[in-house]
């Protein structure tokens, strides 16, 4: 009961704010007889820009009306909300490269900043080539030069991770950065008063229109939108971060362990163990374990096809004649 009451109470005073914020009737009469009054509201001078705003203002008022609905008991639907964090996180972005007209900025220095992104990615290249033959030498003890195969594919794993994480976190402070030093969020009539001295008091006799505050209100909300996305990179930098560990260990089983126990004769081991060659005719044995895997050397008796096969025909005919075939 409470839960819909504040529900009121916050729609009706954010009506009276809107009221207020627009300085006109928010509600006009008309000459139909079935409907007297409409929305004193229109969207036909609209651009790209203000529905952008308009899609990341609707957003963040849906994220924000949620956990009440959700206190009320309702149940809701959590890839709605994964698709509504995508749509914000994407309109803000797009929104303020729009309004920081980043796309001419970088038409302009696309020389420099070429040659400084292939300079970090050479880089980011070489520590992520460190990261990797770190990962497989203290994992299973070889030399990481022993799975080549692995080597690209974690060396490819982390130079994207890098890159995810200095995107994540750089992309939000360049945004609010711009948003501070070309001042999207200060009043542009005041900012001409204080270029000129002489019309200064003038500032008190300035009435806002419309345009400027559809300016002022695109503005806001790129600036809520980045926030909100600045916000949901973090979150989901943790996940990835959580996510790495093993994204790593399939990784290097996937690529260079491409055996199986019945290669080497093993017998005993759990469903999904790998075996890999290395050099001497020894192997390495991957076993899952608690998500990853666990790393054994030992020596390893290679199987031609023909053994392979008639192993299995054996165990087929023994587990048939104990009837545990099934």
């Amino acid at each position: 009961m409470w839960g819909y009451v504040a529900f009121y109470v916050l729609f009706a005073a954010g009506v009276y704010g809107l009221d207020c914020c627009i300085h006109r009737p928010l509600f006009v009469r008309t000459q139909n007889r079935h409907l007297p009054w409409k929305l004193n509201f229109s969207v036909k001078d609209w651009g790209v820009d203000e529905y952008l705003a308009a899609l990341v203002t609707t957003c963040v008022i849906v994220l924000l009306v949620m956990p009440m609905f959700h206190s009320l008991g309702s149940t809701l639907d959590k890839s709605f909300a994964k698709w509504l964090f995508a749509l914000l996180s994407l309109g803000s972005i797009v929104l303020a490269v729009r309004l920081l007209r980043l796309v001419e900025r970088y038409a302009r220095y696309k020389g420099w900043l070429t040659v400084l992104a292939a300079l970090v990615t050479v880089a980011a290249g070489l520590v992520a080539s460190a990261e990797a033959d770190a990962f497989i030498l203290g994992q299973t003890r070889i030399e990481p030069g022993q799975f080549p195969g692995a080597q690209k594919t974690l060396t490819f794993i982390y130079l994207v991770y890098f890159w995810y994480v200095a995107t994540s976190l750089l992309m939000p402070i360049v945004m609010l950065t711009g948003v501070l030093v070309f001042g999207m969020t200060a009043p542009t009539f005041s900012q001409q008063m204080r270029r000129n001295h002489a019309t200064a008091i003038c500032r008190n006799l300035f009435v806002p229109s419309s345009a400027w505050r559809r300016r002022q209100w695109m503005h806001g909300s790129c600036v809520l939108g980045v926030i909100y996305t600045a916000v949901i990179l973090l979150q989901f930098s943790e996940m990835v971060d959580s996510k790495l560990r093993w994204v790593s260990h399939e990784a290097l089983v996937y690529a260079s362990f491409h055996l199986g126990p019945e290669d080497c004769a093993m017998t005993g081991l759990p469903v999904g163990t790998r075996v890999a060659l290395v050099a001497n005719g020894r192997v390495v044995v991957a076993q899952p374990a608690e998500g990853v895997y666990r790393y054994k050397e030992q020596t390893c008796s290679l199987q031609s096809l023909e053994q392979i096969k008639a192993t299995r025909d054996h165990r087929i005919r023994e587990a048939r004649a104990s009837d545990a075939y099934f």
